[in-house]
């Protein structure tokens, strides 16, 4: 009688590698979100948004983690910013959400008058 012996190989392990930001909203973008009530007040300001990252690098399920000062805007202005945040994708098996602060500051002002650098 002939034994047979059957080896499986396992898979090599994917590399785990958390997301990494690639773009922030720039100064002048966040400048166009400022709370209009906040600029007439000359207030800075602060959100943290906690967003799931989607294989193609894109922020999606956002929330609004934080607010500061609260009830002042920052926070529905950072997530109408979402759209522009990139990232790279996450891999092997890794939790893709992520939190990223955004802030209001009074750069915003100057990104105003000098308007989109991107034009």
């Amino acid at each position: 009688m002939i034994a047979s012996v059957v080896l499986t190989l396992a898979a090599p392990a994917a590399a785990v590698e958390a997301p990494r930001l690639l773009r922030l909203p720039s100064a002048y973008e966040r400048a166009m979100a400022y709370p209009s009530h906040a600029s007439e007040r000359q207030l800075d300001g602060r959100a943290v948004l906690r967003c799931r990252v989607t294989s193609i690098g894109t922020a999606a399920d956002c929330s609004v983690k934080s607010e500061t000062p609260a009830g002042q805007g920052f926070g529905q202005a950072a997530m109408s910013l979402r759209s522009r945040l990139r990232f790279t994708p996450p891999t092997g098996g890794q939790d893709p959400w992520v939190e990223i602060p955004l802030n209001f500051e009074g750069a915003w002002r100057k990104a105003l008058r000098e308007g989109d650098p991107n034009r």
